[in-house]
């Protein structure tokens, strides 16, 4: 894999706020030698103008298209190297058609970290992009424009990897799919066999209080592992360290491997996922990550305490930021 040459780019990314990484992919950027103007994927925060967003995104475009123009003319960015764009929910194909004709030498790259079916018309905005890449494998079966790019982590998960701690799981992740009945099942398996340390993260009360009134589950979970604030990456990595194991659920409508799958296994933890499509990675080791089956999770308590390989010095430069920034931008 050859390192990208972005020295005197400029690059107009456009990403959703997600947990600070997008502030680590601009700063990877920027080392590389670019010049990098960022916006954010959605016109507003609102966590309401994101609802709407997600049900009805064409009622959000108009007014995303005028916020989007705006920002850009005051940036003043007269020429441009690469349009880069990760999920782009908001994104109109008005806006992609403009940009194309304003920066007509520019490289276009869409990158999406969410499977298609769960982001409406995307696919009506490949054809505005050179490249497009997706950490969703059969969303790159389906579709045979896109290739097949899974995630990534950030450094100071890989510095984390010292020594090993003790037995016990641990789990932080949103509500939403099936994560609360997964994670019921989880608790049921496990029993008292090892700890288990998990949050989940509610969006709102009133979200909290629909899912209750549905999902049996919240029985199971304790009322003081729901958190309504956001938590800090230094939390989340004071928490991870003091347990040798890491859970992981993904969304059931998407195969993709989820960052924190990566962030796991570059902090040297042993991973417990629901996510199959590990097994095809070249990176799977069963001494390291183990499968289990969403609708019946068995955990063997052996799994904590068997001793495990050492990740490859190849997973972490592919994996990495700076590696996964080299595959999707390596033509620019």
């Amino acid at each position: 894999m050859n390192t990208i040459d972005l020295n005197n780019k400029k690059i107009l990314f456009v990403a959703p706020k997600f947990f600070g990484y997008e502030i680590q992919i601009v700063e990877a950027m920027q080392k590389f030698g670019a010049t990098v103007f960022f916006h954010s994927d959605k016109p507003s925060e609102n966590r309401w103008a994101k609802v709407i967003l997600r049900l009805f995104p064409k009622l959000i475009w108009f007014f995303a298209d005028r916020v989007y123009f705006s920002w850009l003319n005051k940036q003043n960015l007269i020429g441009c190297d690469v349009v880069f764009i990760l999920k782009g929910e908001a994104v109109s194909p008005n806006f992609l058609r403009a940009l194309r004709e304003r920066y007509s030498s520019a490289k276009f790259v869409l990158y999406m970290y969410d499977s298609i079916a769960n982001v409406k018309y995307t696919e009506q905005k490949f054809a505005y992009f050179d490249r497009v890449l997706s950490f969703d494998p059969n969303d790159c079966q389906r579709y045979s424009q896109i290739k097949y790019r899974p995630l990534f982590f950030i450094d100071n998960y890989r510095q984390q990897a010292t020594a090993e701690a003790m037995p016990g799981l641990f789990f932080l992740g949103t509500l939403n799919g099936d994560r609360p009945q997964v994670l019921a099942r989880v608790i049921h398996a496990i029993g008292k066999s090892v700890p288990f340390d998990y949050s989940l993260f509610v969006r709102s009360k009133l979200e909290l209080l629909m899912r209750k009134l549905i999902d049996k589950s919240f029985a199971v979970i304790e009322s003081n592992r729901l958190l309504f604030e956001s938590v800090s990456a230094a939390e989340i990595k004071q928490h991870m360290a003091a347990c040798n194991c890491v859970l992981d659920i993904e969304h059931p409508k998407q195969a993709g491997l989820t960052m924190r799958t990566f962030e796991v296994l570059a902090a040297g933890k042993k991973l417990i996922t629901t996510n199959q499509t590990i097994f095809n990675e070249d990176f799977f080791d069963p001494s390291r990550m183990y499968v289990i089956d969403r609708l019946n999770p068995i955990i063997p308590e052996m799994f904590f305490n068997m001793p495990c390989n050492p990740m490859k010095d190849s997973f972490y430069k592919k994996n990495s930021l700076e590696g996964w920034l080299e595959e999707v931008l390596h033509e620019m």
